[in-house]
Order: structure tokens, then C-alpha cells, then sequence
């Protein structure tokens, strides 16, 4: 399929200029028209890429964690961004990226961007070559600003995207770490409590022949399953754990099951829910300010949400558009996305700035994400508190009920 650069009219008569993939003129004239968008000009670029089925091909470079993948493309960017906008070759751009790299893995990669380059190919191709490491966006994002022109913009624009991913992440785990922490802690102490300590008091007590109140009874038989079955609890965790993993990557049918149930578990469903709104909003608003059509980045918004259930919604606003709704009208149909995004989304398509909309929408999610999740260990330390207290509480009286029958029968 062709991929067209075109010059076209929107709503207001303000002229857009853009990329997209189509099989002919009239096909490309429909799709846009769809957006409200009316052709002026429309001319053949080259080749679709193929950014969307990279993930299926073997190889694709050396593996990074996802942290240390982050890290090494907000540098990269960096770099790159900077060099190219004052006019130095990608190459010797690259050949500097790959000198000052410290992760052996991603110079690796470098050196191969380079000498792809070298022997006549584009970034974007060379990128598809390292699927593990560029997503489908990333590569989307490059190849738009090749096609444009405006490679240092690119860089640009997914350095700010990357930073902020990076923040968010940060953000979410600081205000989940401590709270996962104390739970643990707690698990474990209560765990200890009843396999090791409740034990050695309920072999006193029975060896002296005291009647055992039915409190002391129940303490002391937990006692007893948690010393001889302990091991079977963690081993059940483990696989449980496990499980969830296996199931996710090898069942399309427990991958949704599970990712729906994410968005409706009391209190952190509706933060796994603004999670998801917010990639979308942003890497739509990213998308679409590199020049990506509108069809292109909802196709790589799809990928980027992480909820399977908000993906579907994305691919029914896609199915919507192609079909020649507006954008907004395709919205309103998908029923995960909130009055917010439905107002951001109208006024940003009715002004011409849907960009801008979108990433105002972005920036207050992920202002309200960390300030939930803060809320929520604010609420959830004491609660946490009073349970170990009321533990420790019942196991005091369980010991201490059948020593004061004893002492009172001696009196």
C-alpha cells in the first residue's frame, strides 16, 4: 500500500499538511474526508511501513530491561535531538550516541542503526530491525519526521513522551512501594506468629492439663495447620503469581478476563482505568502532533494503553473513523472513556488543537494518579496498623484466658 504526503483544508479553512497510507487517491480523499479533511494536493511518498506486526518477526536485537530501555532511549533522544538540530549527519550523530553509550546492549544496537545507515537504509528502517527495543510508535514517530523532514522534532517529541513515562512510573511505584512493603511485613509476622510462637504456648498449656477456652482453641488449631502447612502458602502464592503470567501471554480469553477485572476492583480500578486514559490521551496527542494520520495513531494507541478492554474501545473509535464518523462521534460510542476525554476530544477537533486537548486531559490524570494512591496509603497505614494490633490482641488473650483459669483454680 502507498504511502501519500498531502496538503489539505479542515473545517475552518486553515490549511494541514501529513502522511498517510492508502491504496489510491480517491481511497486516500475518503479516509480524510472522513476526518474533515478535504484534499488539496496529494502525492506518493514511498511505502507503508510496516510498524504494526514487528513484534512477530524473529530477532530484533538485544534485550533490555524495561527500565534500563527507558533510560538508554530518553538519552538517545536526547542526543540524536540535539545534534540534529544543529545540522550534524545521522551518522556521525549515531556514531556519537554509540561512544558515550555506557549500557554494552544498547551500544550494540547504536552500532547497528549505524551501519544500517551506512548502507543506504532510513532510521525508520533500521529501528524495524530492532523491534525489541523501538516500538511501533517510536518507529511510527521517525518515520513521520523523515518523511517531513523534521527528524529533530521526532527526537524531540519522544524524549518527552519517554520522560514522561518515566515520571509516571516513578511516581506510581513511590506511592504503592510502601504500603506493598508493610503488607508483606505483616504477612510475614503473622505468618511467624502462628507456625513458630502460638505453638510453643499451646504445648505448655496442654502439657498442664488446662481447659482451653474456645478462643484458645481456634488460635492454637491455626497454629498448628500454619507450623505444618506454612510452606504450602507460599507455594500457592508462587503459583498463583505464575499462573497470572502464563495465563496473560498464552490466553487471549484470561488476558481480557483479567484485565477487566483490573478496572473493577474497588479503589484500584478506577487508578488502572485513569492509567490507561492517560497513555491513551497522551500518545494520541504525540501521534498526532508528528504528523501521524489519525487512523496510524489510533492503530498505535491501541498497543501503548496497556488494558485490553480500553484497546478494544480504541479499535471501535478506529473502526468508527474509518468508517466516516468523526472523531468525537467515535468516542462517544466506546463507553470506557469519560465525560473528560469527551470534552477534551470535542474541543480539541472543533478548534483544530486536538493535540493540546489531549495533553491537558494527559497531564491531569497523571497529577491524579500519584495523589490517589497517596491518598489511599494514607487511608490504608493505619487500617493496616489496627489489624496487627487486633491480631497480636487475640493471640494475647488466647494464651492469657486459660493461664487465669489456671492461676484462679490454684487460688
Amino acid at each position: 500500500m502507498p504511502f501519500y504526503r498531502y496538503k489539505a483544508i479542515d473545517a475552518n479553512g486553515r490549511q494541514v499538511e501529513g502522511t498517510m497510507a492508502a491504496d489510491d487517491e480517491p481511497s486516500l480523499d475518503r479516509a480524510l474526508k472522513a476526518t474533515r479533511l478535504w484534499v488539496v494536493e496529494a502525492w506518493v511518498v514511498g511505502p507503508r511501513p510496516a510498524v504494526t506486526q514487528m513484534e512477530s518477526r524473529p530477532g530484533g536485537g538485544p534485550k533490555l530491561s524495561s527500565k534500563a530501555k527507558r533510560r538508554a532511549l530518553i538519552e538517545f533522544c536526547t542526543m540524536l535531538g540535539y545534534q540534529t538540530k544543529v545540522g550534524v549527519p545521522l551518522v556521525q550523530a549515531l556514531e556519537s550516541v554509540g561512544q558515550h553509550c555506557d549500557d554494552p546492549k544498547f551500544k550494540e544496537i547504536v552500532t547497528g542503526l549505524k551501519e544500517e545507515l551506512e548502507a543506504g537504509h532510513q532510521l525508520n528502517e533500521a529501528m524495524a530491525k530492532y523491534h525489541r527495543t523501538f516500538s511501533s510508535q517510536f518507529i511510527g514517530i521517525i518515520r513521520a519526521g523523515e518523511l517531513s523532514g523534521d527528524l529533530t522534532n521526532s527526537f524531540l517529541e519522544m524524549k518527552r513522551y519517554l520522560t514522561w513515562l518515566d515520571k509516571l512510573i516513578g511516581d506510581v511505584k513511590q506511592a504503592t512501594l510502601y504500603p506493598a512493603i508493610v503488607v508483606v511485613v505483616i504477612c510475614v509476622f503473622v505468618l511467624f506468629l502462628f507456625a513458630f510462637i502460638v505453638p510453643v504456648f499451646a504445648n505448655m498449656l496442654v502439657k498442664l492439663n488446662v481447659p482451653l477456652p474456645l478462643m484458645t482453641q481456634l488460635v492454637f488449631g491455626a497454629g498448628d495447620v500454619a507450623k505444618q502447612y506454612w510452606w504450602v502458602a507460599l507455594l500457592g502464592l508462587g503459583l498463583v503469581v505464575t499462573g497470572v503470567r502464563l495465563g496473560r501471554r498464552w490466553s487471549p480469553g484470561f488476558a481480557r478476563a483479567y484485565d477487566k477485572w483490573r478496572l473493577q476492583i474497588p479503589v484500584f480500578g478506577p487508578m488502572n482505568h485513569m492509567l490507561a486514559l492517560s497513555r491513551f490521551a497522551n500518545n494520541l496527542a504525540i501521534t498526532y502532533r508528528a504528523g501521524i494520520p489519525i487512523l496510524n495513531a489510533l492503530e498505535l494507541c491501541r498497543e501503548l494503553v496497556g488494558n485490553l478492554i480500553v484497546a478494544e474501545a480504541v479499535m471501535q473509535v478506529q473502526e468508527a473513523v474509518e468508517s466516516g464518523s468523526s472523531l468525537i462521534e467515535g468516542v462517544q460510542r466506546a463507553a470506557v472513556f469519560p465525560p473528560l476525554i469527551l470534552r477534551m476530544v470535542a474541543v480539541g477537533e472543533t478548534s483544530g488543537n486536538l493535540d493540546a486537548a489531549l495533553d491537558e486531559a494527559a497531564n491531569y490524570y497523571n497529577q491524579t494518579v500519584p495523589e490517589r494512591a497517596k491518598k489511599l496509603l494514607t487511608m490504608l497505614e493505619p487500617a493496616l496498623i489496627v489489624f496487627l494490633i487486633g491480631v497480636v490482641l487475640v493471640v494475647a488473650l488466647a494464651v492469657y484466658l486459660p493461664i487465669l483459669t489456671l492461676v484462679g483454680n490454684i487460688k
